[in-house]
């Protein structure tokens, strides 16, 4: 009783920090960095904060691809129209599809020299299906099995860069996740399940605790490489996933949703901290969990080696990594 006590104190004390940082800080980047003879992949990069993070990029003269399930020519022809960049390309990549990310990481191996920044952004909050072609829970898969996978795939154009950066999606919902040791395999990649606002949640959240994790992990192993490893909050952002997903769950409890309007920056804001992980010579600290542009606190339970050990280690099995793509 007195352990739930408090964690839950814990919990809204990073909470209360979160809304602080939200409205006492300057959310911006304050990077002056130069990325001309960079490459960037941004999966996701069609809308949202994805989008607004492609740009950015190529406003500073970033070679920028965009991963996305959906035909991204207008948002490509948006950005160069924007930044006066022409070095921007799309690709088609479906995070949901094991065999889709596989072929995307070919056609990069086979075509890009190397990778200098991968921005593992792309996530949903909603779904009508509940189980992928792979046999894993959809939602996991697009927001964490399949960034685990790319990133894996991508290890040999990353080390080809000088000064690589990888950088995973992260959300204040980490903080709420319930994944812990003793329940991984009941709710880790959970196939039977109701589709409800409830398990949307949970398994959001389960999703983003384990981005944070991932980019903890592949710091630790990637170092060797020079490549530096972040997870990023990019707060509450107006966005397609948050008018689905937030917006829609309380749409009906005005004060509530009066709340989350005033917390919502825009997608141009979200995006700031990738922005700022992926080209600022600042953040040295590869491993490490970044709100509005600064280091901010990781949820307690990736102080456990053995739980981020246990997640990595079933992560590995679920998304068919050979033992020559092991880290």
């Amino acid at each position: 009783m007195l352990t739930d006590v408090i964690c839950y104190i814990c919990i809204a004390y990073k909470l209360i920090k979160w809304l602080a940082y939200r409205f006492l800080t300057n959310g911006d980047s304050d990077s002056m960095s130069c990325l001309m003879g960079k490459t960037a992949i941004v999966t996701g990069g069609n809308s949202g904060v994805g989008c607004a993070t492609a740009t950015l990029l190529a406003s500073r003269g970033c070679r920028v691809i965009i991963a996305d399930v959906v035909d991204a020519e207008e948002s490509k022809i948006a950005i160069i129209e924007q930044t006066n960049n022409n070095q921007v390309t799309s690709k088609i990549l479906d995070l949901s599809s094991l065999k889709s990310v596989r072929k995307f990481a070919r056609n990069i191996i086979e075509n890009e020299e190397k990778i200098d920044i991968l921005v593992n952004n792309a996530g949903i909050g909603t779904t009508s299906k509940t189980i992928t072609e792979d046999g894993l829970n959809t939602m996991m898969q697009v927001n964490f099995f399949g960034a685990f996978l790319l990133t894996h795939l991508l290890i040999e154009p990353l080390k080809t860069s000088k000064d690589a950066r990888v950088i995973f999606t992260g959300s204040c919902m980490v903080y709420l996740s319930r994944l812990r040791l003793d329940n991984i395999k009941d709710i880790f990649n959970i196939t039977e399940y109701e589709l409800n606002i409830y398990n949307s949640y949970m398994i959001y959240q389960n999703a983003k605790l384990c981005n944070v994790l991932a980019a903890q992990e592949f710091a630790e192993r990637l170092q060797k490489y020079n490549i530096r490893v972040y997870s990023a909050d990019p707060g509450m952002v107006r966005s397609k996933l948050y008018n689905c997903f937030i917006g829609e769950s309380i749409r009906n409890v005005s004060f509530l949703f009066l709340i989350s309007q005033l917390i919502a920056g825009s997608s141009l804001n979200g995006a700031q901290t990738n922005f700022h992980l992926a080209s600022s010579r600042s953040p040295r600290e590869s491993g490490q969990h970044f709100y509005r542009c600064r280091r901010f606190c990781k949820p307690k339970i990736l102080e456990d080696k053995q739980f981020c050990k246990e997640i990595w280690k079933a992560t590995e099995v679920l998304v068919k990594l050979k033992p020559e793509e092991k880290l």
